[in-house]
């Protein structure tokens, strides 16, 4: 009877400590949302976003926990959100409450163990997927969603439809980008290897992001 009832009391500390917990990250958010929160995003569904369109326009299929790291110095916080890549914006959810997250407001965005950065100059793409780096370049995934019209089953008749596509570039320190090519040597131009590195390297393969992820690493 005693084992039970100090068992009852240890999950309700639990309980009572994960629920302050996350009161206090909310809190974070709340107490600074003129500086987090861009607009309130009055269409909530998919088929609010896209009428008459199939697919869901978020690159997520659930509502992650995200880490949030502010560009000031507010504290890190936690809080659901996800990316509507047809809109081009993280959205953030608090309680049934969505919100667009201003992305000056963002130093760092860690969602789904995905880690993205916002882009802050003009070139229309409010996040990058951030893949690797080294203190001159980066290397980000830069996601879109465009409308199809496709054929149907039935014949003559067509639908509209969601694809959603990435692409990875090099981010230059200056704010370019400069798409990945597919050839080995151009990337090493990009990357102003010497004769030395580019023996040493001649063996990765590029086509694939760890490997370029290392190479970046490595220089």
């Amino acid at each position: 009877m005693r084992y039970l009832f100090l068992s009852i009391c240890l999950i309700s500390s639990a309980l009572f400590a994960q629920d302050r917990y996350g009161n206090k990250q909310l809190g974070v958010f709340n107490n600074n949302m003129d500086f987090f929160a861009m607009a309130k995003v009055n269409n909530k569904s998919n088929t609010n976003y896209l009428p008459g369109v199939k697919g869901s326009p978020y690159l997520f299929s659930e509502w992650n926990k995200c880490k949030i790291y502010p560009s000031d110095d507010t504290p890190n916080f936690v809080i659901p959100c996800n990316y509507n890549i047809y809109s081009d914006q993280f959205e953030i959810k608090v309680g049934d409450d969505l919100y667009v997250l201003n992305p000056q407001s963002v130093n760092t965005l860690i969602a789904d163990q995905d880690t993205f950065i916002p882009n802050k100059s003009m070139t229309g793409n409010e996040f990058f997927e951030l893949l690797g780096s080294n203190e001159h370049i980066k290397l980000v995934r830069v996601y879109k969603a465009k409308i199809l019209s496709v054929q149907t089953s039935t014949l003559g008749l067509h639908e509209s439809k969601l694809k959603i596509s990435s692409t990875d570039y090099f981010l230059m320190n200056d704010g370019k980008l400069v798409k990945l090519p597919s050839s080995k040597s151009k990337i090493f131009d990009i990357l102003n290897l010497t004769n030395a590195q580019r023996k040493d390297f001649k063996s990765y393969n590029l086509k694939q992001t760890d490997q370029l992820v290392n190479l970046l690493q490595s220089i």
